[in-house]
């Protein structure tokens, strides 16, 4: 697996993998926290994308974490991934955030389950809709979902930021992440859901940041606002 050139992270339905060009292949996030993911999505320096689903056709009902479990095989079930690294320690960018989220809303699965120390990466660190995702591919239109949906999402919308600062004379935004934990109300934060998986009910998400959507989905308008006010 291979990490998107947009450094943006999520998983790629296999169905499609034999057709699509090698550097489009992403990395994995739908391996179960459980199983101690240690490799490329959770480095520091990648944004890592988490999945959400629209609660109704207004858009005004919100968001959850995408949940599509599969009643005749769970292993078919699909949810955001997320968790903590056993790897990589956390950024200074995110420390106090992962933090916020181990005091106050962490469930007590223990050091068995997941790394719970306080020091390490946690991911993803953001999402986009992952569900149900209009997707064109060979002329057929197919009805897709996986952070192979989210991600590019995400990374289109970093590709208009970009845009938007070229079209005043500035450069491209460079590293995401640090920019989007410090202006957390840049997103929708989602609150509802969880990533079950490995026994458990999974991790919640929660105010701020959690570890199954990140710090939420993208506000265009208000980080528009964020990065062309920066240099």
């Amino acid at each position: 697996m291979r990490q998107l050139r947009v450094r943006l992270c999520g998983h790629l339905w296999e169905a499609f993998q034999p057709q699509l060009p090698s550097e489009l292949v992403s990395i994995d996030l739908a391996t179960p926290y459980c199983d101690r993911i240690t490799d490329k999505l959770c480095i520091p320096y990648i944004t890592s994308v988490g999945a959400t689903f629209l609660n109704s056709n207004n858009l005004q009902d919100g968001e959850s974490a995408v949940a599509d479990p599969d009643p005749a095989n769970a292993l078919d079930d699909y949810y955001s991934g997320g968790g903590f690294s056993d790897v990589f320690e956390v950024p200074s960018y995110q420390k106090k955030a992962t933090q916020h989220y181990l005091k106050h809303y962490a469930p007590n699965y223990g050091s068995k389950v997941f790394n719970n120390s306080g020091l390490a990466r946690g991911f993803p660190d953001i999402s986009g809709i992952g569900l149900k995702v209009a997707t064109v591919y060979l002329n057929k239109t197919y009805g897709v979902g996986g952070t192979s949906a989210s991600a590019p999402i995400i990374g289109g919308i970093v590709t208009l930021l970009n845009e938007e600062r070229l079209a005043v004379g500035k450069g491209p935004i460079g590293f995401l992440n640090p920019v989007l934990y410090s202006h957390p109300w840049a997103l929708n934060d989602i609150v509802n859901g969880s990533n079950p998986g490995c026994g458990t009910d999974g991790f919640p998400a929660s105010p701020g940041w959690d570890p199954v959507t990140g710090l939420g989905t993208p506000k265009y308008e208000e980080l528009k606002k964020i990065f062309l006010s920066l240099p």
